[in-house]
This record gives C-alpha cells, structure tokens and sequence, in this order.
C-alpha cells in the first residue's frame, strides 16, 4: 500500500492564565499535528512543534513520501534525513518535521498490520511506563499557596514524583521555593527541577549546593544545552544529577554527549529527537553508555502515546532483578500544565500508581478528535496528494 495523502495543520490554544519559565512566558499552547493517508484510506497522525520553522520543513519532505510504500518506516526515515544531511539541517525544522512524519509512519503501520506500534517495534518489555508530572511553573503570586496545592493536586492525581521550574526568579528566591516545596511534601514523593538553561556552570553549582538538603532526583538543564564544558563541570561537581537534551536531534547530536557523560541522564523528546524510529536508536546508544534515559513530553496525546510505545520497549539500566523508577527503569514525563488543545483532541491517560499502560489498540492505539482538531486549527489545512 502507498501513500497518497497528507495532511499538515496548525493548531493553537488560548490559556486561560499565563504561565512562566526561565526564558518567558506564554498565554498558548501549540502543536502541529501530521495526517498521512495510505491507499486503502488509512490513515495515521503525528505531530510536533508549532513553529514556521516545523511547518516549513514538512512541506518540502511531505511531498517526497506520495506515492511511496506506507510501511517501509524506518527506510523512509533514512531517505528523508539524507535529503537533507549535507546541509546540516538539525537547526532547523528539518528534525522535528521528520520526527511527526515518523510518528505518523509508525501509526499507520500499525493500523495497517492490525498490531500496536509497541509490537511491531520488536515487542514490549513493561506493560505500564512509570510517569512524573510536570507543572510547577511560574504564576503570577503563586508562592507558597497555589505551589503548594498544585504538587499536592499531583500527589492526589496518583504521581509519585514531579518537576519544577527555577531560573525564572533570583538564586535566593528559587532556593527558597525549592526548600519550601520540600518541606510541603515532606520525604515520599521524588521532586526534580528543571531551570531550562538559566545559569552558567558556577551560578548552576551554587544553586545545586544550597538546594542538597531538598533530596532532588536530578537537575534539568542548569546550562545552554550546547555548552559542553558548562554542563560537563556541573555534573562532576554537583551533589545533584545532571540532566538534558530535549532539544537534541538525532543519534548524532547524542552521540558526543553519551560518549563524553556530559549527563547524567539524557531527556529527549519524541516529536523532536527525530521521532519513534530514532528515539529508539537513542535509548539503545544510552543503555550501552550506562546513562539513565527518562524522555522529555510538552505535546498533545499523540507524542505522548509514541513515547508509551518507543519506552516500553527499552531495556533497563542497567539490568537488575527489581526494576526501579529513577534508578534503573526509564520514567516519562508526562506535562500537566494547561494545553486546550491536548486536552480536547485526545483522550486523557489514567493514573495509576504513577504508572500509565501502553495502548493495546493498533499503532498509537488512541482516537483523534478530528472536530476538535478543527476548531483549533489556525488558518487552512495544508493538504498534500
């Protein structure tokens, strides 16, 4: 079966209430989601960011896929990246186009054999992926009260661990909101950090040694994720784990960092890294440099359901006779933060003992719904045949 369609939209949500980071705020969400037709009227959806920069790459590698076999995924990847390989296109959008018609290649396949994508991916080695929430952004006069009902909401919800933002604020007032989360939480519940590339090496490990009293799972982008050597001095000297990369693409880019321990703990994202196929390749190159992998998510359920799927059939790091989250098993996270379009488009995941189960359904296994889709479409489809 070939494909004979695709189909690209932009789809943008207003917030309610603005929330914040290191870097800005933001009063949208946003995603661009990928639709591509075989045949025989089958169809499979994936996604990625929603900058010009996506948008503008998929419309010239969409066109290469008409007319091409539906399930010869992992070739198709190859052949699209090649076309753009010499012109060193990780920059760009090139990546994170061909990470959505990656995701969509793998939906399709799947529904096409009848099979989830977890299977045709050579089968899975857990039932259910181990998640965190992710929340705890900056909101106008959120401290101590709306922080602290937030985690207690996600303790609530069933998640034993969760992240929060620092950078955003002076190196005192994050200290404080890290230590007072803390002390609310008491000495249960995992509690990670993430500053998004606020600090350089020295500001970094201040902040990590005035925080070790907090008992933080690790410390997420405390530099720019291209500073090797600022990332590297923080974690040779930090009582914290180091984290990133979940702006990296592609084996390539991971290659020197896994090679090099510039982390601790590798974060790429599915819809950005290069998509189910890559991200595969990725979590095998960690596994084999001994370095934990636990995936960055900021999108809508389709990226999320991938990433259920592409995990789910990782091995542990290394391998013991009890599998542990944070210590040898994978751990996802998994956004909480308010999204109008992921909450409307795809179905919710349920909880359960901060673990979600990987979709049994074909490919991706979960529903998309196309009017909803509609509604939060920003302009006209870009249809491609």
């Amino acid at each position: 079966m070939t494909i004979e369609r695709i189909e690209i939209r932009t789809l943008v949500g207003k917030l309610d209430r603005p929330f914040g980071w290191s870097q800005r705020w933001t009063d949208i969400r946003g995603v661009t989601t990928v639709q591509v037709w075989d045949s025989d009227g089958i169809f499979g959806w994936g996604e990625s960011g929603a900058d010009p920069q996506t948008l503008a790459a998929l419309q010239q590698l969409a066109p290469q896929l008409i007319g091409t076999q539906a399930g010869h995924v992992r070739a198709t990847w190859q052949r699209l990246y090649e076309t753009f390989y010499q012109s060193h296109g990780f920059a760009t959008g090139n990546v994170t186009a061909l990470s959505a018609i990656d995701i969509a290649l793998w939906d399709l396949a799947g529904k096409q054999a009848g099979k989830p994508a977890w299977e045709l991916l050579g089968g899975r080695m857990r039932d259910a992926i181990p998640v965190y929430a992710t929340g705890l952004y900056y909101t106008e006069n959120d401290y101590p009260d709306a922080l602290f009902a937030e985690a207690s909401g996600y303790i609530e919800q069933g998640f034993s661990g969760m992240k929060m933002k620092v950078g955003g604020k002076t190196v005192p007032e994050d200290v404080k909101r890290v230590l007072g989360l803390r002390k609310h939480l008491g000495d249960g519940p995992h509690l990670m950090y993430d500053a998004n590339e606020a600090y350089d090496s020295a500001t970094a490990l201040r902040f990590a040694h005035s925080t070790t009293d907090a008992d933080i799972s690790w410390f997420e982008e405390p530099c720019p994720s291209y500073d090797d050597a600022a990332n590297a001095r923080v974690r040779e000297q930090s009582p914290i784990p180091i984290s990133g990369c979940e702006s990296l693409k592609t084996r390539h880019e991971f290659a020197p960092r896994l090679a090099n321990r510039i982390y601790d703990i590798v974060q790429p994202d599915i819809a950005v890294a290069g998509g189910i196929s890559e991200m595969q390749v990725i979590g095998q190159m960690a596994n084999a440099y001994g370095v934990k992998f636990h995936p960055h998510f900021w999108g809508t359920g389709i990226s999320f359901a991938a990433s259920l799927h592409l995990v789910s059939t990782l091995p542990f790091t290394p391998p013991k006779q009890v599998p542990e989250p944070y210590v040898n098993e994978p751990v996802l996270e998994f956004d909480q933060t308010p999204h109008p379009v992921r909450e409307n488009i795809t179905p919710g995941f349920e909880v359960v003992d901060s673990r979600v189960a990987v979709p049994d359904g074909p490919g991706l296994g979960i529903e998309v719904d196309e009017a909803a889709v509609g509604r939060f479409t920003v302009g006209e489809a870009i249809v491609i045949e």
